[in-house]
């Protein structure tokens, strides 16, 4: 992904890649810094007072040696994400950005209640006689492939970011 994007465009590239719809309030945590996405403030325990996603660019990170970092989304479900910033590299023009590299498996489906209720919905939908098979089958709609990525998906919505990244710097260019 771009060096010059904002945590709050981070947040949209993983939401991407999760296939999730950006529907809950989201933090990054960069050692005792809070970073907040919209909506989010201070939970008024005292500490550093937060700053917004929008004004901190990924490349100010990498020049404080920031290797590593973290994202939570859905405060109910706490999603947690350990970022790792393992290299950075000239950017490539010929190639759209952000991109899909690697991946492995089917994202969790939103709303689905964290680790533990993932888990739980992978028994339920898993098992044609457990008691919440039809429930959850309605609820996701339809059985889960958890070895397919369906990177067609990540593609088309990572590609989707890139395009709106491309209009605006063509715009700014041009005022």
């Amino acid at each position: 992904m771009p060096a010059e994007i904002t945590l709050k465009d981070l947040h949209a590239i993983v939401q991407a890649a999760m296939g999730w719809h950006e529907a809950h309030l989201y933090e990054f945590h960069v050692g005792r810094e809070l970073i907040v996405g919209p909506g989010t403030g201070s939970m008024g325990f005292g500490g550093p007072r937060p700053v917004s996603a929008g004004r901190v660019v990924l490349a100010d990170l990498v020049a404080r040696g920031v290797k590593r970092f973290a994202y939570v989304y859905d405060m109910g479900d706490s999603w947690e994400h350990a970022i790792k910033i393992q290299k950075t590299l000239t950017a490539d023009p010929a190639f759209l950005c952000p991109r899909l590299v690697d991946g492995a498996g089917r994202c969790p489906p939103e709303d689905v209640g964290g680790l533990p209720g993932f888990y739980a919905f992978l028994d339920a939908i898993g098992d044609p006689r457990h008691p919440d098979h039809e429930d959850q089958r309605d609820w996701y709609g339809g059985n889960i492939d958890t070895t397919d990525i369906d990177r067609k998906r990540i593609d088309q919505r990572l590609a989707a970011i890139a395009n709106r990244r491309k209009r605006a710097a063509a715009r700014r260019k041009s005022s």
